[in-house]
């Protein structure tokens, strides 16, 4: 009884030692919070309110208003988020994440994301170039975003092998060093083979892998390949001979149809698509 009667007297004691002007203080920094658009700002005002005031109305009502309203100025700013660092601009990307946090600090996501940019941008201020280098540049470093180590390691090795601007040579050993040093146990797994670049070296490893009958070991490294190249027909023909040979024929007509589709005069494919459906038909 005693702590619940001290507890009270704590209770009224600390709500009477805010007068009006205060809480009319606190609205005015409100408004002015949800007037910059700093709406999660400007809700923690709105909130304080009420922990002072229960019965006041108007906070829970402006409230609502500015969820509403930072929900709908924020929509498009995460969609030109996503776009500009998916594109390879980095630096933008940062840029339009600021504003993001101005409005919503307390979004964990984006604030995560920028840091992470901010630590490639020293590197790649932007990788918007066209061809294989740069795309697959752009594969490894929305895969850093995304907390994807193997995807990342993968896509900056094989970048650094297929380098062919001298420009570009230092930058992208750098990165390779940075990523290297950040996931140094997904590192250690990879055993590279001189004279040959990762892609190719992965293939090769498929291709080992069906030979000793290890066909979910083949099935991984064509995975690996495709994350990075997810075009590679011959990436695509290993795993559809793997899931063959698994007896899993739908798996393997979907790798030997996306074949045909990047390219459709592939005489092996089709020959590979006719014995599919006659092992079909035995069954």
């Amino acid at each position: 009884m005693k702590k619940s009667a001290s507890f009270l007297f704590l209770f009224v004691f600390f709500n009477l030692a805010f007068s009006e002007e205060d809480i009319s203080a606190l609205y005015q920094e409100a408004i002015k919070y949800y007037n910059e658009s700093k709406y999660t700002t400007a809700i923690q005002y709105w909130k304080r309110i009420l922990e002072i005031d229960p019965h006041q109305i108007p906070p829970k009502k402006l409230i609502e208003i500015a969820r509403q309203k930072m929900q709908k100025e924020l929509k498009p700013l995460l969609h030109s988020f996503t776009g500009f660092y998916q594109k390879g601009r980095y630096k933008t990307a940062v840029q339009v994440a600021v504003k993001i946090l101005d409005m919503d600090p307390a979004n964990e996501e984006i604030k995560k994301k920028k840091e992470k940019l901010e630590k490639v941008i020293p590197f790649f201020e932007e990788a918007t170039g066209k061809g294989k280098f740069w795309k697959v540049i752009r594969i490894g470093i929305n895969a850093y975003l995304n907390d994807q180590p193997d995807v990342v390691l993968d896509a900056v090795i094989y970048a650094s092998q297929i380098n062919t601007e001298p420009k570009n040579t230092e930058k992208i050993q750098k990165l390779v060093s940075f990523f290297e040093k950040l996931y140094p146990e997904e590192r250690a797994k990879i055993k590279l083979i001189a004279g040959m670049n990762l892609i190719t070296q992965r293939l090769q490893s498929a291709l080992d892998s069906i030979y000793k009958a290890d066909y979910t070991g083949a099935i991984m490294e064509c995975d690996r390949v495709l994350k990075i190249d997810p075009n590679n027909t011959l990436a695509l023909m290993r795993k559809g001979s793997a899931y063959y040979a698994l007896k899993k024929y739908s798996q393997a007509e979907k790798n030997w149809e996306k074949v045909l589709k990047i390219d459709p005069n592939n005489r092996e494919v089709k020959k590979f698509l006719k014995a599919l459906r006659r092992a079909r038909r035995k069954k």
